[in-house]
């Protein structure tokens, strides 16, 4: 009687199994590969924009101290063009005697060559006397590309030749050919906050050592259609400063600032 048993085992539990197992299904189609869709391209730039901003801090009592800072752009953009005018001071007083005051100014103008490749040229110019430095003078002209360039975010990158001419109050003047390259990026973070960075080195031939570094850092968030707070952070770095000051001077603001 076994082997009858085992027999009908054998046959009955491949056929049991087949019966409970779920029925078979068509293979899952390979879904197609899903391109990206191509970024956003930025809505043109106005014609003609400007901006004005101002800082104040003020003690008094126990400690007078009076803190201001104001400054400005104004940009143009004519056909195939990009000219640049900024301007800032800076000025710090603590009781009644004068202990910071700076002034910057910058001239830019760009052709753009195609979408992405404009030609520049560029005049500088610099007083801060406690940092010993009485008068900087400075032209660049170079190139600059722009590696991402999106409704969301811009990322460009610039490069060139020029001549700096800095007159100190200890030490002898510098006079050199430069070269210099730096970095932009600007990334919308909401429609009413925007963050920048702008980086640049410039070195000069005729000292190895006679670099500096420039940066400056802006979180900006929108009030009102013509107001808007900002913070902002600089830092000017000079390898080899002026006999007897520091190599580093940073500014940290926050100002009102007026777009029109």
């Amino acid at each position: 009687m076994k082997t009858p048993i085992l027999f009908a085992l054998l046959i009955l539990v491949p056929v049991v199994a087949a019966a409970q197992a779920p029925p078979p299904q068509a293979p899952l189609a390979t879904p197609a590969r899903m391109t990206p869709p191509p970024a956003t391209p930025p809505p043109p730039p106005p014609k003609r924009e400007g901006t004005a901003e101002f800082a104040f801090v003020g003690t008094t009592g126990n400690a007078s101290t009076q803190t201001m800072g104001v400054s400005g752009s104004v940009i143009f953009r004519p056909d195939l063009w990009v000219i640049t005018n900024k301007a800032a001071f800076v000025r710090n007083e603590s009781e009644g005697l004068l202990t910071a005051e700076s002034f910057a100014y910058l001239f830019r103008s760009e052709r753009i060559l195609t979408e992405r490749l404009g030609a520049f040229g560029e005049y500088a110019y610099f007083r801060d006397e406690f940092a010993g430095v009485l008068h900087r003078n400075s032209v660049l002209g170079g190139v600059s590309f722009k590696l991402a360039d999106t409704a969301r975010q811009l990322f460009f990158v610039d490069g060139g030749l020029g001549y700096l001419n800095e007159q100190r109050l200890i030490g002898p003047d510098i006079s050199t050919a430069t070269y210099a390259w730096g970095a932009g990026y600007r990334v919308k973070i909401s429609e009413t906050a925007e963050f920048s960075d702008d980086f640049r080195f410039t070195g000069g031939f005729d000292d190895a050592g006679g670099w500096r570094i420039y940066e400056n850092a802006a979180l900006t968030a929108r009030l009102t259609t013509l107001f808007s707070l900002k913070l902002g952070f600089t830092v000017r770095y000079e390898h080899e400063p002026v006999p007897g000051f520091e190599t580093t001077d940073t500014t940290t603001a926050i100002a009102l600032v007026a777009k029109f």
